[in-house]
């Protein structure tokens, strides 16, 4: 394993040489330009004179000071603020004006002499027009899109629509960011991702559906896209990390009361923002009832191995009951000037009954004669509550502001509680063995209690060596603890009176520490980015078997190392033109969902089971991207290309005639049943296309649209499988602005057939229509109707899994037709102030989850 990871090693640092070489080569061409005559470089950075934050896209002119009117050299300012003009170094006086949109130009005059080479204005301050921000009209505004070495950023503060949408709508104006109607998220065309919120982990991460859909849009600062996370974040986790930034910088009160009631439920939230001198405050809370109407699953499966049990179906119906509910508290106390304290509180409960009843066959080849046949009906109550609470302490460096130490604790807990109860009834066989007896049809409970507490210490430091040089370096130290309880009770011996059967139950443990170290280096100028990295993580796992099936004899620990090298250029290709080149090396551990080794039976003829002994899956990514972003129109292209060698894959397959026993005889599958687990075993390549465009055609009807496209290849050597094809997605929506203060929205999305190792899923169209007014003084109340898919009641999504003896496919049949009223009001508000939050914090973001 160490000779493998140090392969990939060295392999990465190769790339990560070339692509160092290229930008070498590109910053000396540039550096050689414009030496036949002297010039001198003037230099500043604009900034908020209430926050003293960078304003991007400031516009810069120059004129002598002998004629002021004309304008003898423009530019703008980069995402830090900073500006960078070439000037004949001669004998003149200058006048530098700079200006944004909604604040008072600031003039600076300046005396060049031919000995002058460099002139630093430092920082110049920008105040608020009140009167101009009155006048604001959607194409005044700069761009809301900017793209930096390391992240895209929506400026979410600087739109006006931020005032009367939800955060999952506003998601929908960020580039390679996609919300249907439903509230379900993709970035770059898929669902494997991170939510943070302020860098950090709260309920917003594990339930972001439910929560951004009540989010009000206008309590957020920026969301940031990060495509490919470099060494400062966790080596682990996704491919990309979308970061919601909080409003932090304000003064004042705000309240937001919102209600919402659909075909499907209803739900309510009430936010908070208050500032108090040194003192600040937001939260919010939400509580969503879910009524989901009665749904339906078939499934048809071949078994080629077997003539007297080669052909299962299935039938079954569904609904769902139950209820969430969630809160969030930030708060942040200003200690002096050079010291920040921020805490940071989330959590979210839920409750579900999931009652489901259906009917299962078997038949031979032929279909003429009848293996087995059963009802089998089920009621699930789940709940589960996700906690977080964080705190962080922030030095600011006394001459020296940009320089920062944070030191951050954070502790999260999971715990997650499910009974069932399961019978069985019509019980028909033509077989000779019992099969009541051989699939185990005995009415049966299941009392489960899963949960997973975490503690995580981190240190981070940043100091800028000069103006355009940053080193940013920290360590992070993880304890993570997860058990899981599956007691099983069936009526094997006494109908109607249950026993606990310890063969058919687990209790387990399972530990990981890790450990890491990064360091990160940053050179930025007007012209080129450049950020390489450097992570270092160890991981110590052991796994316990407590109880149950499982004994000692199966636990086991390993430990495991990694450097993880990651590299991005940023090269300024015009005032509002970028491209970027990066490189990251991914690693992903597998959560409990794919460990725990529970045999689960109690649905007999699809059994699924964890394995203990997964690696951390590991990636290499390229990708190079193009962005333009002006006030009309936002244009961003991405090519990125993906390896993975050892990617866990679910592996299934049909057990033969005889059924097979596992973990050394102690559980045992029938005949015809479908066992899966969990392997190491997958290879993949990914190249993908991503195309986002948004059009401000005038200033009240705008188009966005997202593409992919994407060429998978999927394959697992070891038991010759391999799966590969094309994919797609796109989805176009429109924001039209009406008379009457109306707004209507509409969005259409299609997404192809998806490709896995053994299957795919089928292609799908969705589409929705909004349509929102505001009323009262300084449109407090806000109304909103939405319709999903409103020409059709249900869609059916169609899974087909396939291997050597065996092909399966499963129909699910779910209400997608949705009609909603939305009700906002907002009082008090909020204005900009110089009260900050932590610049680090703790993101852990290195667990691949199982499906939600």
């Amino acid at each position: 394993m160490v000779s493998l990871t140090l392969r990939n090693t060295v392999y990465a640092l190769r790339c990560m040489a070339l692509t160092l070489m290229v930008t070498m080569l590109a910053t000396m061409q540039t550096m050689a330009q414009d030496t036949k005559s002297p010039t001198c470089q003037v230099t500043g950075t604009i900034r908020d004179k209430a926050t003293h934050e960078p304003e991007l896209a400031a516009t810069i002119i120059v004129a002598k000071q002998s004629q002021p009117k004309v304008a003898f050299k423009k530019g703008v300012t980069d995402t830090g603020g900073v500006f960078s003009l070439t000037l004949p170094a001669t004998d003149a006086r200058y006048i530098l004006t700079a200006s944004v949109l909604g604040k008072k130009a600031a003039q600076v005059k300046l005396t060049m002499t031919p000995a002058d080479t460099l002139i630093d204005l430092g920082d110049i301050l920008l105040a608020d027009d009140a009167r101009l921000l009155d006048e604001v009209q959607v194409l005044a505004q700069k761009p809301l899109v900017t793209m930096d070495v390391d992240k895209l950023t929506y400026d979410v503060a600087s739109d006006p629509d931020a005032k009367y949408m939800m955060t999952s709508e506003i998601l929908n104006k960020v580039p390679l960011l996609d919300v249907d109607g439903m509230g379900n998220i993709k970035m770059n065309g898929t669902t494997n991702f991170l939510i943070l919120q302020n860098g950090r982990r709260t309920a917003v991460t594990r339930h972001p559906k439910e929560i951004l859909r009540s989010l009000p849009a206008e309590l957020i600062k920026s969301i940031e896209v990060i495509t490919s996370p470099g060494a400062k974040y966790d080596a682990e986790g996704i491919g990309g990390i979308i970061n919601i930034v909080m409003q932090r910088r304000y003064e004042g009160h705000l309240t937001n009361l919102n209600g919402a009631v659909n075909n499907m439920g209803f739900v309510t939230g009430l936010s908070t923002t208050t500032k108090i001198g040194r003192f600040s405050i937001d939260g919010y809370m939400n509580y969503n009832r879910i009524l989901t109407p009665t749904g339906s699953n078939t499934s048809h499966t071949y078994n080629y191995a077997s003539d007297s049990r080669a052909y299962q179906q299935t039938a079954s119906s569904h609904k769902s009951r139950g209820s969430t509910e969630f809160a969030n508290i930030n708060a942040s106390y200003e200690i002096d000037t050079l010291q920040l304290l921020t805490l940071s509180l989330s959590g979210m409960g839920s409750q579900q009954r999931l009652p489901v009843w259906g009917s299962t066959e078997m038949w031979n080849r032929d279909r003429s004669q009848l293996a087995y046949s059963y009802l089998r009906s089920s009621l699930a109550k789940e709940s589960f509550l996700n906690g977080t609470a964080g705190i962080d302490y922030q030095r600011t460096g006394r001459y020296n502001k940009q320089r920062l130490t944070t030191l951050s604790y954070q502790i999260s807990t999971n715990p997650q509680w499910i009974k069932n109860n399961t019978q069985y009834d019509e019980i028909v066989y033509n077989t000779p063995s019992n099969i009541i007896e051989e699939l185990q049809l005995y009415a049966n409970r299941t009392d489960a209690d899963n949960k997973s507490v975490e503690h995580t210490l981190q240190a981070d430091y940043t100091t800028p060596i000069d103006k355009h040089n940053t080193i940013e370096t920290g360590l992070k130290y993880i304890v993570r603890n997860n058990e899981s309880t599956n007691d099983i009770y069936d009526a094997r011996i006494v109908v109607g009176d249950f026993a606990y059967n310890d063969q058919r139950s687990n209790h387990y443990k399972n530990r990981n520490d890790i450990l890491a170290a990064y360091l990160s280096y940053t050179y930025h100028s007007a012209a080129v980015s450049l950020m390489p990295g450097l992570r270092y993580e160890y991981t110590y796992q052991d796994i316990r078997y407590l109880s149950g099936a499982m004994g000692a004899d199966a636990d086991y620990s390993g430990h495991y190392a990694y450097l993880v090298p990651s590299m991005k250029v940023n090269f300024k290709v015009g005032p509002h033109q970028s491209l970027r080149l990066e490189y990251g090396m991914r690693l992903s551990r597998p959560s409990i969902y794919y460990l725990n080794p529970y045999f689960n039976d109690l649905n007999p003829q699809r059994i699924t089971q964890g394995n203990g002994k997964l690696d951390a899956e590991r990636s290499h990514n390229f990708g190079i991207t193009y962005g333009n972003f002006t006030r009309r129109l936002n244009l961003n292209m991405s090519l990125g290309y993906r390896r993975l060698d050892n990617g866990i894959e679910q592996v299934s397959r049909i057990i033969g005639d005889g059924g097979e026993y596992f973990d050394e005889g102690k559980h045992y599958a029938a005949p015809g049943a479908l066992y899966s687990t969990y392997m190491n075993i997958g290879r993949t390549q990914r190249t993908a296309l991503d195309v986002y465009l948004r059009w401000n055609m005038n200033s009240r009807i705008s188009w966005t649209i997202n593409s992919n496209l994407s060429y998978l290849d999927l394959s697992d050597p070891a038991r010759q499988l391999r799966n590969h094809g094309w994919q797609t997605s796109l989805s176009g929506s429109t924001l039209v602005r009406l008379p009457g203060d109306l707004r209507l929205m509409g969005r259409v999305a299609y997404s192809s057939r998806s490709v896995m190792l053994q299957g795919n899923n089928n292609s799908m169209l969705t589409y929705n229509i909004g349509l929102t007014r505001s009323f009262l003084k300084d449109k407090r109340l806000t109304l909103s109707l939405m319709a999903t898919e409103f020409a059709r009641s249900w869609m059916t999504r169609s899974t087909t899994t396939y291997g050597t003896n065996f092909y399966t496919q499963r129909d699910n049949q779910v209400k997608r037709q949705y009609f909603g009223l939305t009700v906002m009001y907002r009082f008090g508000t909020l204005r900009q102030s110089a009260t900050k939050r932590a610049s680090h914090g703790i993101h852990n973001d290195d667990l691949k989850a199982g499906d939600r």
